[in-house]
């Protein structure tokens, strides 16, 4: 397994796997708690928007809440069934399917913990005044990504299974893809600068914050740095911008890249299909669930942008490729041997 410099995975998944056939029970007319519209039965027993919102909240927060029905229920984390109703019986198959255990928290709302964790570090380890990032900055927040990126990878047990050689074959996208993810979504609302994970900026004049004795680029290096830094405005800042992108999207972004790879060697989860199929379908399902929460008017469309934006990460990720051949502050040549290893597998 690949070694994280200062960095400890939070959890392991089990290696459990989801049924290809999912039982789809026929709701009620009504909400099992209040009466009202069903929303959708997720929790068990068909439940209006409303409840269903309450009795995540209070799953999420621990939260200690009186039922308005009789006022003597206390709904909790452990008993928020007892309102609700009993589970329904699953049907029985041949080959019973093999589900997360009960009362599991959601593998996204798990993999926030992480994410939330690393935010508080690259803040924590940040430049007390904003400047233009050198080389040195750069090679520094690859490697941060890099690091992230093995432990939110290493959540996801067919990672875990990999040989080495695969697993920095993945992280060779996914780690960049890293970076892209973070330093866009610390730089929406920023003023005409790219914000990497340090608070060091790229802004699309090349000489933008340099000191004055600096010795000017050519006109090639000017041009290739200014469609490079506009390409990510452009591309990455202004759809997290238009969406006002949040912390859960950003993490189920992270794991939908890795659950539905395209990474340079084809087929790398091949031995473990089965069992990616089941984690994308839990990130596409959770992502689905929260946006119906808290989007309910606009969930379908926000979910479709969502989708569209992996494919202008992947797109960056390229471009970062293409613009290390031509630029002396993306220049891996230049960057230490940790990172080269990954960019070079």
């Amino acid at each position: 397994m690949l070694a994280v410099q200062r960095m400890q995975p939070e959890c392991i998944l089990s290696s459990a796997s989801s049924s290809p056939v999912e039982w789809i029970p026929e709701l009620l007319e009504n909400c099992a708690v209040c009466g009202d519209r069903v929303n959708s039965d997720r929790l068990g027993s068909p439940a209006c928007l409303g409840c269903i919102v309450f009795f995540r909240r209070s799953i999420i927060h621990s939260a200690k809440y009186r039922c308005l029905r009789d006022g003597n229920c206390l709904i909790n984390y452990v008993k928020r069934r007892d309102c609700i109703g009993p589970r329904r019986p699953s049907p029985s198959y041949s080959d019973p399917p093999i589900l997360y255990p009960e009362g599991e928290v959601h593998l996204i709302d798990r993999l926030i913990k992480i994410q939330n964790r690393n935010f508080e570090n690259h803040k924590e380890l940040s430049v007390s005044c904003p400047r233009r990032a050198t080389i040195s900055d750069v090679n520094k927040m690859f490697k941060w990504s890099f690091n992230n990126a093995i432990e939110w990878a290493s959540q996801f047990d067919p990672f875990q299974k990999l040989t080495n050689e695969a697993q920095k074959c993945v992280l060779s996208e996914y780690g960049v893809a890293f970076l892209v993810i973070d330093q866009g979504f610390r730089t929406v609302k920023s003023n005409g600068c790219w914000i990497m994970q340090n608070g060091t900026y790229l802004h699309s004049d090349y000489h933008y914050g340099q000191a004055e004795d600096v010795m000017e680029a050519d006109y090639k290096c000017l041009r290739n740095h200014f469609e490079f830094v506009t390409a990510l405005q452009i591309g990455i800042q202004k759809p997290f911008e238009a969406m006002d992108i949040d912390k859960f999207e950003i993490a189920a972004l992270k794991s939908l890249l890795l659950v539905t790879p395209s990474f340079p060697k084809r087929n790398i989860f091949s031995d473990y299909q089965e069992r990616m199929t089941a984690l994308k379908n839990k990130c596409f399902t959770e992502l689905m669930d929260y946006l119906s929460i808290h989007y309910p008017e606009t969930h379908v469309e926000r979910f479709g942008s969502l989708m569209l934006i992996l494919g202008e990460i992947r797109t960056a990720v390229k471009m970062i490729y293409n613009h290390s051949k031509v630029s002396d502050l993306f220049d891996f040549r230049k960057f230490d041997p940790y990172v080269r290893s990954f960019l070079s597998a």
